[in-house]
């Protein structure tokens, strides 16, 4: 009985540790230590009580030395919250008559808001004294700010059965930690809710709790003492500040990523030095020059006005500003096929229209609408000619030159490949390789030219379905007809004919998968167009892999009609007559000639103009280099 009473206390103490170990805290690990002790004192006891006759005897002896070896420590009261939950008075009920019973610590319960249901890792994963600790600051652009991609999500099970009587007022309740300070909610046109503090000037998106926000608050402080101290603003700057907070790797540290708007320069500015600025330069290559980073920070000023319309923008100059590069953008789009706009002919007309309608009313008119639509076309212009190298001397003046030194050396594999390849798909690569090097052009595109790239390839691949479905049907019914011998399958033009179907099928397919894929991808904007184009090049044949890929619809058809005129042919010359064989045989070559010539004339090898050059020469009296 004495030892199932042991086993009995041995089981609870191990489930009071297990309890123990779901928390992290020095104290509670103390706690542990605390537990294992006692535990290690009774696995004595409980052996002495087995093993040893002189119970008695045993007893005292373990006793006395649990007492020595391992002295009892005294518990601590429950763990409460960090944030006043100690003055709660709150205390662990859970007790126990047996002299080694212990009370479990408690665990605290966060109250978090149900606005921060998916976005719990940036507040949970702070630690619990964040409020005394000093983040690490992080330059980040605008187009960083944590908007579209991380969001929370609605909690289907709340519900509001009623709508009490005299109900007028619709106060917010998403953000309930406010309390009337200087923060109040800001909500954008498109119905993004975010955070701005009118005294002090700065935004944040309103996806936090109140622990990240008292942690915000503190950082906004720190962040303008550093600008004051650097002589970065003044009391008259039109200047605002962004800020968002960001878990460290393993929680141990937060850091605050924040971003200056300076709005009488229309640029953003950093007070540490943005180790990350390949970012804000996407990627370009040869960015150095400062006047070229301009356009590249004034692309991320447009996108913080239109992220934050609270400023009060000159709209009426802002718009003529607008209208001038609209109007410059179509007369250059009308008048030269290597126009550098990023919109086309129609949307360049439909924005002009919906800038006569901004004009109507933009004086005294504060609604942040205007300032959405001004900003997003103001960026679209700058980042364009910040992939243009605008202003410097090898600034890029038409869609298909590029700033770079062109790459003439080619690993002779690929050069063997290439060449083999456009032999064997009837030269086809080289047309889609000069299409996509218009399109694609220093790793950059051009948003009207991908949009007509992708309906010529629509149309180009619609075309060869119909004629694969034509010439399927051809192939079938010639091996329906009487004199063609089926059962002859080790004939020619049998072989010939089968071989015909196979790459009409294949054409088939690759002109539907290839069909499918560009209406998933052909239509995108310009930022996921680049990066579909980007993973597609990316491999070792680079632009070349992607121009054959798009040739092989063409290819197999044509190699597709070779074999059935292989297969007709056969069986024209294997039994006829000489009258038959010579209609034939007179008629084949006279085709055969012509699309030979016409081949050589679509290469624009003028082979008899040179010929009618070199017999000129050798007349006399004549000095005509050939």
């Amino acid at each position: 009985m004495l030892s199932t009473r042991l086993i009995r206390k041995l089981l609870k103490r191990l489930w009071q540790i297990l309890a123990t170990l779901t928390t992290s805290s020095a104290q509670r690990l103390r706690i542990l230590m605390a537990c294992l002790r006692r535990f290690v004192a009774k696995v004595h006891v409980l052996l002495g009580h087995i093993t040893d006759s002189k119970s008695s005897t045993a007893d005292s002896y373990c006793a006395g030395a649990s007492s020595a070896r391992y002295p009892q420590a005294t518990l601590p009261l429950p763990i409460t919250s960090g944030h006043g939950g100690a003055a709660n008075g709150t205390q662990d009920a859970t007790s126990s008559s047996t002299p080694f019973a212990m009370p479990v610590p408690c665990i605290p319960q966060q109250n978090v808001s149900p606005y921060t249901s998916s976005p719990a890792r940036i507040s949970n994963a702070i630690p619990s004294n964040a409020a005394r600790t000093t983040p690490h600051f992080e330059p980040f652009a605008a187009n960083d700010v944590l908007r579209y991609d991380k969001h929370p999500h609605a909690d289907k099970s709340s519900k509001c059965d009623r709508i009490p009587e005299l109900m007028r007022c619709f106060p917010n309740k998403s953000c309930p930690w406010l309390n009337g300070d200087d923060w109040q909610l800001c909500i954008h046109p498109e119905g993004a809710l975010y955070l701005y503090n009118e005294n002090q000037k700065t935004f944040t998106e309103a996806i936090m709790d109140q622990t990240t926000f008292q942690l915000l608050a503190g950082c906004v402080n720190d962040l303008y003492n550093l600008a004051h101290a650097k002589s970065a603003i003044s009391q008259t700057s039109d200047i605002e500040l962004v800020v968002q907070l960001w878990p460290a790797e393993g929680g141990e540290q937060a850091f605050c990523q924040y971003y200056f708007a300076d709005h009488a320069a229309r640029t953003l500015f950093w007070l540490h030095d943005h180790e990350q600025a390949a970012k804000i330069f996407s990627g370009l290559r040869g960015v150095h020059d400062p006047s070229h980073i301009r356009y590249a920070l004034e692309s991320e000023y447009w996108t913080h006005c239109e992220r934050y319309p609270n400023h009060q923008m000159d709209r009426v100059k802002l718009l003529k500003e607008l209208r001038e590069n609209v109007m410059y953008a179509s007369a250059e789009i009308l008048t030269s096929d290597m126009s550098l706009s990023p919109f086309d002919a129609d949307e360049l007309f439909k924005i002009l229209e919906l800038i006569n309608h901004l004009q109507e009313n933009a004086e005294g008119n504060d609604f942040p609408h205007s300032k959405c639509i001004i900003a997003r076309f103001m960026h679209y212009f700058y980042i364009t000619k910040y992939f243009n190298f605008c202003g410097l001397p090898y600034a890029r003046l038409d869609a298909d030159r590029s700033v770079y030194e062109e790459d003439t050396s080619f690993h002779p594999l690929i050069s063997t490949l290439s060449l083999l390849f456009e032999a064997m798909l009837f030269w086809a690569p080289q047309a889609h390789l000069k299409d996509i090097r218009r399109v694609w052009v220093d790793e950059c595109i051009n948003t009207p030219r991908w949009k007509d790239f992708n309906r010529n390839l629509m149309t180009e691949w619609s075309g060869i379905t119909i004629y694969s479905t034509v010439m399927l049907a051809v192939d079938v019914s010639f091996l329906a007809v009487p004199n063609v011998n089926i059962s002859q399958s080790q004939s020619i033009g049998i072989i010939a004919t089968y071989l015909s179907i196979i790459f009409i099928t294949g054409s088939l397919v690759a002109s539907v998968l290839l069909a499918r894929q560009n209406q998933r991808y052909g239509f995108e904007s310009a930022d996921k167009a680049a990066e579909f184009l980007s993973n597609l090049t990316g491999t070792f044949f680079g632009v070349k892999a992607l121009a054959t890929v798009h040739s092989l619809p063409y290819a197999m058809l044509m190699w597709g009609m070779i074999y059935f005129a292989i297969g007709l042919l056969y069986n024209v010359f294997k039994s006829t007559t000489t009258a038959m064989l010579a209609s034939v045989v007179s008629g084949s070559v006279v085709i055969t000639m012509f699309i030979l010539w016409f081949i050589w004339a679509a290469r624009e090898i003028h082979i008899f103009k040179r010929l009618a050059k070199l017999v000129l020469s050798s007349l006399p009296g004549r000095d005509i280099q050939p």
